[in-house]
């Protein structure tokens, strides 16, 4: 939950919002504590349910948006991208502030192969 907290979204005008409208997550993610977290911020939780079979909550049952959850497939592209340099995906740097530079260098390698990859 603290990653959660250290979140600031930039927004169009005055001090930015700390909170989303959805977290979207996969089923490692799937844990009480982590509904009530949203539940208590009012955020919309859009993670897939584990196979186990677990005694039925009180209430409502959650709704899931399945169209919403699919979008996810963006990120994940992105982050297998970002992990196609070696050095990202076993962690040489031992500093934070260099692996922070080079995951920047391998968004914009990769940014720069996507434009100029018809060029050639």
């Amino acid at each position: 939950m603290s990653t959660l907290e250290q979140i600031h979204l930039p927004g169009s005008r005055g001090r930015p919002r700390k909170r989303c409208r959805f977290i979207v997550a996969d089923k490692g993610y799937d844990s009480e504590a982590l509904r009530r977290y949203c539940d208590r911020h009012r955020m919309k939780p859009i993670i897939a349910k584990r196979q186990m079979h677990r005694k039925p909550r009180p209430g409502l049952p959650r709704g899931f948006d399945k169209p919403l959850y699919r979008e996810r497939n963006i990120i994940e592209r992105c982050i297998g991208w970002i992990k196609e340099l070696r050095r990202i995906c076993t962690r040489y740097d031992k500093l934070a502030s260099s692996f922070k530079a080079m995951v920047c260098l391998a968004c914009i390698d990769r940014c720069l192969r996507a434009d100029f990859s018809d060029k050639t």
